[in-house]
């Protein structure tokens, strides 16, 4: 959700990337002309600029020190000139596999980057950035507890009284007291009653999480030190300001700054307790804070060819795949089959090999070499031909089709996975799923605009009037994968539509507008689910649920 737009701007940001690499490329071959330098500069300002813009920071930040060092180099500052060319090049390599992995919908992990910028900076003589510099977990993610009941102010008011005078003397106890157990205790039993007051509202990620921290600490996972307890001080505000204020207070937006601490210490915790695992899971602090070998294994990607490279390389194939299909057909529909006419395969099939194992496709590569070997025998005449000869190499052929299909759809990222039968069906499967969803969340866009239209003006239209068949067929298509809540809820948005709308043509006042418009967009993130977005699709749901729930509730 965070990074949505990139996958609009990311063609753009792609072509602007290869317009810088080539103007390096020039100046290497002719540094007398300062000119395709002087284009970089612009190229990496501009691009740079679109990353802030879309709130990539850690991709800004490179951006940012490979600006300053062409213009470094421009300028005849930067004495080891081949280190810059190379660390630039590099840049410009793993750049658009980062943003790949991002757009598609992998957990960032903004630092994989930190390599590359700290070399950067040591040629501008800068000192190298830390890696908590770049821990920058996605805050907006919602925790994961249910609904609470709602309490009239004044209970609520005096419920977390009560339970702010409990939290302090568990706080003084933890700091200052003998027994720190005790009073930990204390102030677990304390966020707990915090969490079945506040439900999913904004400032339940506090106590959430500061929950799983103490549960760290009980079980000697997290060390103590003075930043967790000025953490700890910093919660009793935050209780207050429900004391205060009541249910507006528990909606505010805690400060992101305390939010992004706690889950800093979160992401150090060594214990393996259910709610810091929750934690972890929830907020993907394990790409915030990678193990060694998790970013070895993403630094290996993103220094690979790009998606864009890898459609190149896999149309060349897919060539290579038309000449064998249509040489294999044309043998085996001849009334005498000449196995000569064979030979020609095997320099193309032997070619093909190579270049899947190049690919670091090793498992399609062995299987291509096989199916070589076994056409060599029948072209030399050591083994004769029948049906299930050709057929068997007709298969793996097409096995190896379908993983260039899914390295030419998620580039490297799926390299790993199609290295597997099992992993191959999932990427496939992934592929189907991604169309399925596109088709979806296009009957839904087209849906917006005859509603809008209607509420201006009241007229029921033709467009309006099929948008009730547009649910019917997102309902069938989701019927394919066997969710039915969802499709339930869309057969309660359709009706609201074809009884309010439709028939009784009643123009919906702000509230309902309000709860039809969430309504509809809980709908589409929820199909990005499917499609493979780190988003909780059950969350998706609940929102989908209480905001029909308010439509049909407030309906006139």
């Amino acid at each position: 959700m965070k990074y949505a737009t990139l996958t609009w701007v990311k063609p753009a940001i792609d072509d602007t990337l290869k317009l810088t690499r080539q103007s390096l490329e020039q100046f290497v071959e002719n540094q007398d002309d300062t000119g395709p330098l002087q284009d970089a500069v612009g190229w990496l300002h501009e691009i740079k600029g679109a990353l802030i813009l879309l709130e990539i920071n850690s991709a800004m930040m490179l951006m940012q020190e490979m600006e300053l060092v062409t213009k470094a180099l421009l300028e005849g500052k930067i004495q080891d000139k081949a280190a810059a060319y190379d660390s630039l090049m590099r840049a410009l390599i793993q750049l658009p596999n980062y943003l790949d992995h991002i757009a598609l919908g992998y957990p960032d992990i903004p630092v994989a980057l930190l390599p590359l910028i700290n070399k950067l900076r040591h040629l501008l003589k800068q000192k190298p950035l830390a890696a908590n510099q770049f821990f920058s977990p996605d805050i907006s993610c919602n925790v994961p507890v249910k609904l609470a009941p709602r309490l009239a102010d004044d209970k609520l008011k005096a419920f977390v009284h009560k339970q702010r005078l409990a939290y302090q003397k568990g706080l003084m106890a933890f700091l200052k007291g003998a027994n720190k157990m005790a009073g930990l205790k204390l102030m677990l039993n304390t966020f707990q009653h915090l969490l079945q007051a506040t439900g999913n509202q904004p400032i339940s990620k506090v106590w959430w999480i500061a929950e799983a921290l103490l549960e760290a600490i009980a079980q000697k996972g997290l060390p103590l030190n003075e930043g967790i307890n000025n953490l700890l001080k910093q919660i009793d505000p935050l209780i207050k300001q429900i004391v205060d204020h009541g249910n507006a207070g528990m909606r505010a937006t805690p400060p992101a700054k305390l939010i992004n601490t706690l889950l800093y210490y979160a992401s150090q915790a060594k214990s393996k307790g259910a709610r810091i695992v929750a934690v972890r899971q929830t907020y993907h602090l394990d790409y915030s804070q990678p193990s060694e070998a998790l970013l070895n294994s993403v630094l290996q990607i993103f220094s690979g060819p790009d998606i864009e490279l890898m459609k190149i390389v896999v149309s060349i194939l897919k060539d290579d795949f038309a000449r064998i299909e249509e040489t294999l057909d044309i043998f085996m529909r001849a009334d005498t089959p000449d196995v000569s006419e064979l030979k020609p395969l095997v320099e193309i099939m032997h070619g093909m090999a190579y270049t899947l194992h190049l690919l670091g496709l090793e498992l399609q590569a062995k299987s291509m070499l096989q199916q070589t070997a076994l056409v060599t025998t029948i072209v030399e005449g050591q083994k004769a031909y029948d049906l299930s000869q050709m057929l068997t190499i007709a298969n793996a052929l097409l096995k190896v089709d379908a993983a260039l299909d899914t390295l030419a759809t998620r580039g490297n990222h799926a390299r790993q996975q199609i290295q597997q039968e099992k992993g191959l069906m999932e990427t496939q499967l992934a592929d189907v799923l991604k169309v399925v969803v596109d088709e979806a969340k296009v009957e839904l866009a087209e849906m917006i605009q005859p509603i809008i239209v209607f509420m201006d003006n009241g007229n029921v239209d033709e467009s309006l009037k099929s948008i009730p068949e547009r649910f019917q067929l997102i309902q069938g298509l989701l019927a394919i994968l066997n969710e039915e809540r969802a499709i339930k809820l869309l057969q309660l948005c359709s009706r609201y539509i074809q009884q309010q709308m439709i028939q009784k043509m009643s123009i919906p006042d702000e509230k309902q507008s309000k709860a039809l418009a969430d309504a509809m967009i809980s709908i589409e993130f929820y199909l990005e689910t499917l499609a493979g977005n780190p988003l909780n699709s059950m969350q998706m749901l609940d929102i989908t649920q209480h905001c029909l729930n308010n439509l049909f509730s407030a309906k006139k």
